[in-house]
């Protein structure tokens, strides 16, 4: 095998590993230790040896990154068992390297967030090319004055050709040819096609300003832009300067990336040249179409982007910046955006951190990573020789620098590749670990859908021989309890439990009915309390989608849903044999105030690569039948008595909303779910009698209804209650639109009520739920579902 040395000076750097860099060796150990005691939970949980940790630390703050020293690159035999990120392998290039006999630093070339990939790749220079030369995934755009391509338009183009077609005459296919070539703006293409086939006249000058007063006076509409372009490195806008009428003026827009600021610029205006570098690298340098007025010509920064304005030395519409700049069709860049970041999902790994938001409140966010070429050439196998893990290094000063850390864990001879496990440490399954490898190392699919058949088949014949418990249609009154603790009850709740007719006690031992969120069902063995035999198996979105999957199989009101770390191969499966579905990612790490947000994505690749960082759910996603831009989720509240007595909540429906972005009225291939905000139910169902009907509306109701009812009787066939305990449930149904034109309540998720964040402090719901347990429910609150059996 040929190998050359790395070439990265940066690693090429060897220091010293035997005297540490500071004053006298007290010195040393103190910093160390501070070093030590921050990091020591993070170092065991990775499974760095303790013996390297002092290694480490001198590497760290001596910023020496010596891998170079003992490795040198190799070309990558594609044909061998062990599989590789790029045509590169790194092989030892010392006589021995021992397992833990030494630690190295490697550095993240790129480091993003779900939401900002797109953006990323877009705006910081450079970037996108150096992601499509790492993927493969190139481009061929070409001018945006091509070859119309229905599939790259523009929503509002099509909104547009009859205006175009009514004020100036044209065929429907010449006015769309018109608004793709000036990427959508409605007066540019008026203006274009009177101007076709005609000389320039003076009064084509107010052209626009008549067309502004044909089109409504102008309001809303922007009169000092028109004629907007991009290329690959920046925007072009001609305009109007100082609100004159004439196009004497060129917005030129070139985006820097994160933390370069006016210092890093270079912006050199010549009559007939203009040239802009951003930290010494030229990101523009080009003769100008036409002559332009440098004293009049300014530049400036702000948030991270260069605007240059330039004065035209005469009044014209220019076809291009500089002479030979290639134009982009910016739906079709997008397109291509999104392609890339795809691909590149087999190259991210990620780690979570915790960040302080604009509220001050503390938060877990998942950060992704793209090694540089040193961790890239590490190829994959499932007996490795080396471990490959993030680590995140706190600094003297508090800043946080991420790297990745390699160390051998097993003998390695000179020649050896160095080798690493791809798959998490925690998945064993054959089957899992073939389709988790599956987003990396592309493979034949047919395995895979195989699996998926063979688990949907399952399901089917689980739907078909499921069993319902019979709910009961008489109450069993509870009238001896009398004496009610709620754990966290705030005065006015007491007081109206009171009112109700039952006391508020202040102590667990003096009650008989106990509400609490305690799940040691021994502690009040000789106590009535909510805690449901039901509780256990809502436990969790995870909980919840396997029991609802084991006990109802597939049913047109649930929710597809995958619990990954098991059925991750399932899941790829039902991806390749639905491509337009999406899917929101849940992780059930941690506490519910401290889990990573939910993330939604239609790239089941993205979704397999989320498992590293602690997702372990996939569920459909289905936007709103309501707004496409918006996750609209019902909530409705079901109470199961001790004798399966079943009441739903139909007094209030609690709607709440997500906010989800949209890229060509498509969501965005990744990003975060917006947090839930509640909608006012009666606005909720305004909307939506507007646009479905009444009767519709009303029908969907109903639905969830029985949908609670189907629910609960499934899950008593198996586990059912032990006569004396209560459970209070929140089910959550996704509205989306159904095949019939009206709205698809889908299960997505099932859990107990918490008592201190539901309960303690609401006057209405305890004795609401202590009257049905009575057995005289307010019917007005209440409604009693299930009773009409199969």
């Amino acid at each position: 095998m040929s190998a050359t040395k790395y070439p990265c000076s940066r690693i090429l750097l060897a220091a010293a590993l035997g005297a540490p860099s500071v004053d006298d060796a007290s010195s040393y150990m103190l910093q160390y230790g501070r070093f030590e005691a921050v990091h020591k939970s993070q170092l065991e949980a990775l499974g760095l040896p303790a013996h390297l940790w002092p290694v480490l630390y001198r590497k760290l703050v001596t910023d020496t990154f010596d891998i170079g020293s003992y490795v040198a690159f190799g070309d990558h035999d594609s044909s061998s068992v062990a599989k590789g990120l790029t045509e590169h392998s790194l092989c030892l290039s010392v006589e021995q390297l021992d397992a833990g006999s030494n630690v190295f630093l490697v550095d993240h070339a790129w480091t993003t967030t779900v939401d900002q990939i797109i953006e990323n790749l877009d705006r910081v220079p450079g970037l996108l090319e150096r992601m499509e030369k790492l993927t493969g995934a190139y481009d061929s755009l070409a001018g945006s004055t091509g070859v119309v391509n229905a599939d790259s338009l523009n929503p509002e183009i099509e909104d547009n050709i009859p205006t175009v077609t009514s004020m100036t005459g044209v065929s429907e296919e010449k006015a769309r040819e018109l608004l793709v070539r000036v990427n959508g703006c409605l007066i540019d293409a008026i203006m274009a096609a009177e101007d076709e086939g005609k000389e320039a006249t003076p009064a084509q000058n107010t052209l626009q300003e008549q067309i502004l007063q044909q089109l409504g006076g102008g309001e809303g509409l922007d009169n000092s832009r028109s004629l907007q372009w991009r290329t690959r490195g920046y925007d072009c806008a001609q305009c109007a300067l100082d609100g004159g009428d004439q196009l004497d003026g060129m917005e030129v827009s070139i985006p820097l990336g994160p933390g370069a600021s006016a210092r890093d610029i270079e912006c050199t205006i010549a009559p007939k040249h203009l040239t802009v570098s951003v930290r010494g690298n030229h990101v523009l340098d080009g003769d100008l179409h036409a002559e332009v007025k440098p004293d009049e010509s300014t530049w400036s920064v702000e948030n991270g982007m260069l605007t240059i304005t330039l004065t035209k030395r005469v009044a014209d519409s220019w076809p291009e910046l500089v002479i030979g700049e290639k134009h982009v069709n910016p739906f079709e860049l997008r397109k291509h955006l999104a392609r890339v970041g795809g691909e590149l999902w087999r190259y991210f790994q990620g780690y979570d951190c915790m960040v302080q938001g604009a509220d001050q409140s503390v938060m877990k966010q998942t950060n992704w990573y793209i090694q540089d070429e040193v961790g890239l050439s590490v190829v994959h196998s499932s007996d490795p020789n080396v471990c490959c893990l993030p680590f995140l290094y706190l600094g003297a000063q508090g800043q946080v620098s991420p790297f990745s850390i390699i160390w051998p864990i097993k003998p390695i001879s000179c020649g050896d590749t160095l080798t690493r496990d791809f798959c998490p440490s925690w998945l064993k399954d054959a089957r899992q670990r073939q389709g988790y490898l599956q987003a990396i190392f592309p493979a034949p699919t047919q395995p895979l859908l195989d699996a998926y058949l063979e688990f949907a088949k399952d399901l089917e014949q689980t739907a078909t021989s499921a069993t319902r418990a019979n709910l009961a249609a008489t109450p069993a009154p509870i009238g001896h309890a009398k004496r009610v603790f709620v754990s966290g009850a705030t005065l006015d709740a007491k007081e109206t439990i009171s009112a109700a007719g039952f006391e508020a006690v202040a102590v667990v031992e003096e009650a008989d009915i106990v509400l609490d969120d305690d799940d040691t069902t021994s502690a009040h063995a000789d106590k009535i309390t909510n805690r449901h035999p039901l509780n256990n198996v809502f436990g969790s979105i995870d909980k919840t989608v396997l029991a609802l999957q084991s006990v109802a199989g597939i049913q047109d009101w649930l929710s597809a849903g995958f619990h990954l770390p098991t059925q991750v191969s399932e899941f790829i499966g039902a991806a390749l044999m639905d491509g337009s579905s999406w899917w929101m990612l849940a992780s059930s790490q941690g506490p519910p105030n401290m889990q990573p947000p939910r993330v939604v994505t239609s790239s089941w690749a993205a979704a397999v690569r989320h498992m590293d960082v602690g997702y372990t759910s996939a569920l459909k996603c289905m936007p709103s039948a309501v707004a496409p831009d918006q996750v609209h989720v019902a909530e409705r509240l079901a109470l199961l008595t001790p004798s399966n007595r079943l009441y739903i909540w139909h007094k209030d429906m609690w709607i709440y909303s997500h906010r989800i972005q949209l890229r060509d009225n498509k969501p965005e291939p990744y990003q975060t779910l917006a947090p839930a905000v509640e909608v006012a139910e009666a606005l909720f169902m305004e909307q939506l009698r507007a646009k479905f009907g009444g009767e519709v509306v009303d029908s969907f109701a109903a639905k969830m209804d029985c949908i609670i009812a189907d629910t609960v009787r499934l899950l008593l066939g198996i586990d059912s209650s032990d006569g004396k305990d209560f459970g209070l449930f929140s089910f959550r149904f996704v509205l989306g639109k159904g095949a019939d034109d009206g709205i698809a309540p889908l299960l997505q998720g099932v859990s107990p009520v918490s008592v201190r964040e539901r309960l303690a402090n609401n006057t209405h719901l305890v004795p609401a739920i202590l009257s049905a347990l009575s057995g005289s429910p307010d019917v007005a609150i209440w409604k009693q579902a299930g009773v009409q059996q199969d």
